[in-house]
């Protein structure tokens, strides 16, 4: 189970704020992060597999996505307000519950990349608001996993998400 006092808690908090999403360009230099739950991860690894080979990766899928963003305001306006409405509840990290997402895996993928966009932003700005102690405990999670601190948040909100679902529904189908 994941510690409630990690400073990576107080990001959760700060995330699960509705309007909190900002538009911003993301810097393509950097790595690619998406937020989206496992099993649809992996269902949109698997459309983009079938639809454009084995060779697409997802700095191919973020230039699809940034582009159709950028000019298209319809699809825009959509997978802003779906992220806008599934930000609180898929930052909620004691809510076991990934929100009802759309079909289409393009969205999905979409809505993914500014849930990411949305969590390094608020990152940096709850990081310099931590005690110099969590932030160096921090540090070395990050350091020790080898994995940046957006991959190492993910995991977390996700090992909290499983953990915070009750064992003994385990049977019922859901959106886990």
């Amino acid at each position: 189970m994941v510690a409630r006092d990690s400073g990576l808690e107080v990001i959760f908090l700060k995330l699960t704020k509705t309007g909190q999403m900002k538009p911003s360009a993301p810097d393509s230099s950097l790595p690619i992060t998406a937020v989206l739950p496992p099993v649809l991860a992996e269902r949109i690894r698997r459309h983009y597999d079938l639809l454009y080979g084995e060779g697409f990766t997802a700095s191919d899928a973020f230039a699809q996505f940034w582009s159709e963003f950028t000019t298209d305001a319809r699809f825009r306006d959509r997978v802003q307000t779906k992220g806008r409405e599934l930000q609180p509840i898929v930052f909620d990290s004691q809510d076991p519950s990934w929100g009802l997402w759309p079909i289409d895996p393009e969205e999905c993928a979409a809505i993914g990349f500014l849930l990411g966009f949305s969590l390094e932003e608020s990152i940096a700005d709850c990081l310099a608001n931590l005690p110099e102690r969590k932030v160096v405990c921090l540090e070395e999670k990050v350091a020790a996993s080898g994995k940046s601190l957006e991959e190492v948040f993910i995991e977390m909100l996700i090992e909290s998400k499983s953990s915070a679902a009750d064992p003994a529904d385990w049977w019922k189908p859901g959106d886990r």
